[in-house]
């Protein structure tokens, strides 16, 4: 079984498993969305691709059998493993020191350390983006965030 096959089959387990998480949550309806209504479309539309990757590795010419390490050869770890530790550290402060605080430092740091942006760039960017959603959650859909510590 070539890669292509053996990681779509993770993603659509993946996608199942969402998907009757967020029925367990509840959907509620489009007027009034439930909890587990955005994981439901997370959790369809990563069931989706990863069928059609399935179905396309079937369909595909079989060529050379590849080797899942081969996939791997060379790859830069840094970069992933430290998204991944910005956002866990991202997810373990949200609540004490707020949204705005806590994204803003996650989006600084990714863009000035991981994409190595100019400091105004790195400080731009993520006020530009928080900016736009204090005006689409707290002003248009009246939704609040967490506020942390600092009551920001």
């Amino acid at each position: 079984m070539n890669t292509d096959r053996v990681s779509s089959l993770f993603w659509l387990a993946l996608g199942l498993v969402t998907l009757y998480g967020s029925v367990q949550l509840g959907l509620g309806t489009l007027r009034e969305p439930g909890s587990g209504f955005l994981s439901f479309l997370a959790g369809g539309f990563i069931s989706l691709v990863a069928a059609i990757i399935f179905l396309q590795s079937l369909i595909r010419w079989r060529g050379l059998p590849l080797n899942l390490k081969d996939h791997w050869v060379g790859v830069n770890w840094h970069r992933p493993l430290t998204i991944g530790f910005l956002t866990l550290g991202f997810i373990l402060l949200l609540e004490r020191l707020g949204f705005f605080i806590t994204s803003f430092l996650l989006l600084f740091l990714i863009f000035r350390y991981v994409e190595r942006l100019s400091w105004g760039k790195a400080i731009l960017i993520p006020v530009l983006t928080l900016g736009v959603t204090y005006l689409l959650f707290n002003v248009f859909l009246k939704s609040t965030l967490p506020r942390g510590i600092f009551g920001i």
